[in-house]
């Protein structure tokens, strides 16, 4: 396979462990919203499955929706965090991996139009 999406799947499961992470870190602190948590939990299990399993290389468009949609949850939820509960410190958090996401989701998308076909190396 090609070098850039490798390094994106890569990307993808460093992601997908960090969101883990923080989502235990929530977990263990008794966040209160409850659905902030189990969202990043879950959100980082997918990213994680789908960078594991190789998925990303053969179907990079499931990888940029699934990226698109953990992004728009991570911001939504930032804000959420920081008007709801005025936790400042886990809304900026939030918001700064889905700005990270975000990158990501660019950076697959671009991949994913230059490089379409398995003939042409990127």
């Amino acid at each position: 396979m090609f070098g850039c999406r490798k390094l994106l799947c890569v990307a993808t499961t460093v992601l997908g462990l960090i969101l883990i992470g923080l989502g235990v870190f929530l977990l263990a602190s008794s966040f209160p919203l409850s659905f902030i948590t189990i969202g990043v939990i879950v959100g980082g299990l997918l990213l994680l499955v789908i960078g594991c399993l190789g998925k990303c290389l053969r179907i990079p468009g499931l990888l940029c929706l699934l990226l698109t949609l953990i992004t728009l949850f991570l911001i939504i939820t930032g804000v959420l965090a920081i008007v709801l509960i005025s936790s400042i410190v886990i809304g900026l958090i939030l918001i700064g991996l889905g700005v990270l996401t975000l990158l990501l989701t660019a950076i697959c998308l671009i991949n994913t139009c230059c490089c379409p076909s398995k003939d042409k190396p990127c």
